[in-house]
């Protein structure tokens, strides 16, 4: 019997996450650091906010394993006794601690936001630095693919632009997705478990590795962030791990030359995006800064129209699901299973609006 690394890393990242919730919801209480009912926010009662230094550990203290041990564990049994074998060989890997390093950044940058408060300026500029760490450890996006045509285009000097524009959008579209009781969380662990499985095609045991520590410590996460929540993660929380699906993504852009390759990320991370780019295009209309919050989220709209916190998550987990499941196809990852699933997930999309009401025109959603 053996355990590969990955493994092992998830289920360290679950157990330390979970564990330290608790604690650092009372931390939490007694410094302060609490969100208040009211504006565009949408508990009920103060909530602890310092939930994203739990998952900050136990996604760090998960790598830090799989760092040194890089091969399987083994269970081992001789005809009086049985051992596990632990090999340890540690791996040294420029790319993961690049990521380390601008993840860390940011969490402190969040951290500081989340009990003491920022200027967006100010955030936006060390989310802007955050992502260039990324550029001397060598993950730059090399190439892009023609969206038509499906030609391979190199980007040359501008590799650098894009990856630093790329991670800063994946943080910022994180951040605003985490509007609901274990939404972001959720959608976090679909993206990484995406990224996931799209690693495992390439067999990109780095990334392989990097997505478990991030799926691990969302699943430790979420029992307490679901809904009722009794801890969110804060900015401290949503930006760290948007700028880890951000680098693992520009690891798998960076050693994969194919066709389509910046699809599978888009896809894995669609409902933030997208939210996003709406939240964009709805404050330049309207005249107001991008920074600036609203309530005109996906999930204020699917609030709006009646549905309960735990609908509005499952529903939009079912989305994030049918484009990952999207994103596997085009990987190449079991095309066939992978249509099944696709139209199994479509057919309790659709079932699922049918009941909610989001199909009826007579109450579409207006835009705020």
């Amino acid at each position: 019997m053996t355990l590969a690394p990955w493994l092992i890393a998830a289920f360290i990242a679950l157990i330390v996450t979970n564990a330290l919730a608790p604690a650092l919801r009372r931390f939490a209480r007694r410094i302060g650091a609490i969100d208040y009912p009211g504006g565009r926010r949408i508990n009920v009662r103060p909530m602890p906010r310092l939930g994203g230094i739990a998952i900050f550990i136990g996604f760090v203290a998960a790598l830090a394993v799989a760092m040194v041990i890089t091969r399987p564990i083994e269970l081992v049994r001789s005809a009086d006794s049985v051992f596990i074998r632990i090999p340890v060989s540690p791996r040294t890997d420029q790319g993961v601690l690049g990521i380390l390093l601008g993840s860390t950044l940011l969490f402190l940058v969040g951290l500081w936001d989340d009990a003491r408060g920022m200027h967006p300026a100010v955030k936006f500029l060390l989310q802007v630095a955050a992502a260039a760490i990324l550029i001397p450890f060598g993950l730059t996006t090399r190439f892009i693919t023609h969206p038509l045509t499906g030609e391979i285009l190199s980007l040359g000097p501008f590799g650098a632009l894009f990856t630093v524009g790329w991670v800063v959008a994946v943080v910022n579209a994180t951040n605003f997705i985490d509007g609901v009781d274990g939404l972001a969380s959720g959608i976090a662990a679909i993206a990484g478990a995406t990224l996931f499985l799209a690693a495992g095609v390439k067999a990109d045991i780095i990334s392989m590795v990097l997505a478990s520590c991030l799926i691990g410590s969302m699943l430790g996460f979420l029992v307490h962030n679901f809904n009722p929540a009794r801890i969110i993660m804060g900015d401290s929380g949503s930006m760290f791990i948007g700028y880890v699906l951000g680098g693992i993504s520009v690891m798998g852009l960076y050693k994969s030359v194919t066709a389509l390759s910046l699809i599978v990320p888009i896809l894995a991370l669609a409902v933030p995006i997208v939210d996003t780019g709406f939240a964009i295009i709805r404050r330049f209309r309207s005249r107001q800064p991008i920074y600036l919050p609203d309530r005109g989220h996906l999930h204020h709209r699917l609030l709006d129209r009646g549905l309960s916190q735990r609908q509005t998550v499952f529903l939009l987990y079912l989305v994030s699901a049918f484009f990952g499941v999207g994103a596997l196809a085009v990987a190449g990852v079991n095309r066939t299973a992978s249509v099944i699933t696709l139209g199994l997930i479509a057919g309790a999309l659709y079932i699922s609006a049918r009941r909610m009401g989001l199909l009826d025109r007579k109450s579409s959603i207006r835009d705020v």
